[in-house]
């Protein structure tokens, strides 16, 4: 139960959503606590009767009709569990629903249905890989090709930056940096690490004198890579670009001491693995620049 919780969060509803008061139905509130109640104790007896009458009262509430079918499951009634969360899942289509009912058909070996309604999840935001490699009901399919696919399908639909290319184009930053000037000098330790999703890729800047944190993500409306910077002395910026030539360019707009300033940023991948981060300005919109800092990356031993 705490992995479809799990997952019902991360699509944004909760079961209530479809559990509203029908008016005029005759189902009480105190008979909706008390169904809600022994569903969450795990009393699935008392749940699936409480459900029962509540279903035969409103039969198009479809978080009653999933419950239900759950509590079915909790009674290994599995016939009776597929009938309920398809009806939920026919009325209300959703990945935490899809998941129900791929595990009432996997209990009734039907294994082509079951196929089907975790295939369907994958065009509703998909279900977590380890939700479906860790549901026990699925067990005797871990080495099975088709199965295989399905986990790999909702691994891209539940991920979505780990299908598009272009959310990879910055990877060759990430890592466990030692930051040197031109002189060979250390001034800054980097910890450039991929976040939320493989979506995200999160500079963590130190020095003695400041430390920073950047937020990288290419954006999949504009088809831009934008990088939002702020530090220990209030200072925010941000950045826009992309690859030029297999370089990270990316450049801001700021406004220093009353004067407006672009602010350029080139990061390139040196052939023996170090990064070299080049930042540049200009006052004149771009017609010239001067070189603000000359950082070379190289990975901590």
């Amino acid at each position: 139960m705490k992995a479809l919780f799990v997952v019902l969060l991360a699509l944004g509803f909760s079961i209530q959503t479809f559990s509203q008061p029908q008016t005029g139905s005759g189902v009480t509130p105190e008979m909706r606590t008390q169904a809600n109640t022994y569903f969450q104790a795990g009393e699935w007896d008392k749940a699936s009767a409480a459900y029962e009458k509540i279903v035969e009262k409103e039969g198009a509430n479809f978080g009653a009709h999933y419950r239900l079918g759950m509590s079915h499951l909790g009674l290994n009634k599995n016939e009776q569990a597929a009938e309920h969360i398809e009806k939920a899942f026919t009325g209300a289509p959703n990945a935490v629903f899809a998941l129900a009912l791929a595990r009432a058909y996997a209990r009734l070996d039907n294994k082509a249905k079951a196929f089907d309604a975790i295939y369907r999840s994958t065009t509703m935001g998909g279900i977590a890989p380890e939700s479906l490699t860790g549901e026990k009901d699925f067990a005797a399919w871990l080495n099975d090709a088709g199965f295989k696919e399905l986990v790999h399908k909702s691994d891209l639909a539940t991920n979505p930056c780990k299908a598009r290319p272009e959310f990879r184009q910055f990877d060759f930053w990430i890592g466990e940096w030692d930051a040197k000037n031109v002189q060979g000098v250390t001034v800054a330790s980097s910890s450039i690490q991929l976040i939320l999703g493989q979506c995200i890729i999160f500079e963590n800047w130190n020095t003695p004198t400041n430390s920073g944190k950047s937020f990288n993500v290419f954006n999949a409306t504009d088809g831009k890579w934008h990088q939002s910077w702020v530090d220990d002395k209030g200072t925010f910026t941000h950045y826009i670009g992309g690859l030029v030539d297999g370089r990270m360019v990316l450049t801001a707009e700021t406004v220093r001491a009353g004067t407006k300033m672009l602010a350029k940023m080139t990061f390139s991948k040196l052939p023996n693995g170090d990064v070299r981060q080049f930042g540049e300005n200009s006052t004149d919109d771009g017609k010239t620049w001067t070189t603000a800092f000359d950082f070379n990356y190289s990975r901590k031993k």
